[in-house]
């Protein structure tokens, strides 16, 4: 379809599609563990899911709700063969986070799930990375979840400042990281617009058109060896992957898709 925001690639998408079906080959994670914060439900649990389709080894999934962990675990582990392993914590409680990631061990990618503001968006960031640095396996890679409004004007997240902003500092916050945790690899995602129980709660339901399937399975994708061209960049679940690869050598050789002020480096006749 048309994309409906401004977009690099021609194609626009709401739900998945075989580019980034976790049963492709290329996108197998056997013989891998996987972490994701935020499994429970929602985006977090449809991970889950991706990666066990993509035949992962085990995926530890954290939350604040037991219930809904042992629930996903029983749900996960009845239709494939992936071993789920849960731990209760929140991510803005240092010493729980690095409990999980001590009964954990090392691990292959770390998947995260922020929907609050500077508490989660940020301080859950450090708090989680910190946890889970050290224990990373050769060629891991942190999916980070940011939002689309990082990309609007200030006219347009005006009420939704302190979300907007916080998933701002998310964005360079990964960026830093990637510079001194060379061994670890780092890209961040818009998940689109999915319905979840916090888009209920929200402004966005009546535009929540994206399956959870989508940043489900693009999370999968771009985890992967041929999605290594946007590491340390921002993209859209939305967009097509087909596209962005056509586009890769500029995107891997510019700052585009990263986080900076529009404009600079800039010269006087721009101005």
């Amino acid at each position: 379809m048309k994309a409906p925001y401004p977009s690099p690639v021609q194609e626009w998408h709401n739900d998945t599609y075989p580019a980034i079906d976790p049963t492709r080959p290329e996108l197998s994670a056997k013989g891998k563990k996987i972490i994701v914060t935020g499994g429970g439900n929602g985006i977090g649990r449809g991970v889950v899911e991706a990666f066990a389709i993509a035949g992962a080894d085990h995926v530890a999934i954290s939350g604040r709700r037991e219930t809904v962990l042992v629930e996903t675990k029983k749900y996960i582990e009845s239709k494939y063969a992936t071993k789920i392993s849960i731990h209760v914590a929140d991510v803005t409680d240092d010493a729980a986070m690095k409990k999980a990631a001590a009964e954990i061990g090392t691990w292959d990618a770390d998947v995260s799930e922020w929907w609050k503001a500077f508490e989660i968006n940020v301080k859950g960031a450090l708090i989680t990375t910190q946890a889970f640095i050290p224990t990373a396996g050769k060629g891991a890679v942190v999916v980070a979840t940011s939002a689309g409004v990082v990309s609007l004007p200030g006219e347009f997240v005006s009420n939704t400042s302190a979300y907007a902003i916080s998933k701002l500092a998310l964005n360079k916050f990964i960026e830093v990281l990637a510079t001194v945790a060379k061994d670890v690899s780092f890209t961040t995602i818009h998940p689109g617009i999915v319905k979840t129980d916090l888009a209920a709660k929200s402004e966005i339901e009546g535009v929540a058109n994206d399956t959870v399937e989508l940043p489900s399975h693009y999370t999968v994708w771009v985890s992967s060896p041929g999605a290594a061209f946007l590491r340390n960049k921002f993209t859209w679940c939305n967009w097509d992957v087909d596209e962005l690869k056509a586009k890769a050598k500029s995107i891997e050789e510019s700052n585009i898709f990263t986080t900076n002020i529009e404009g600079w480096p800039f010269s006087p006749e721009k101005l």
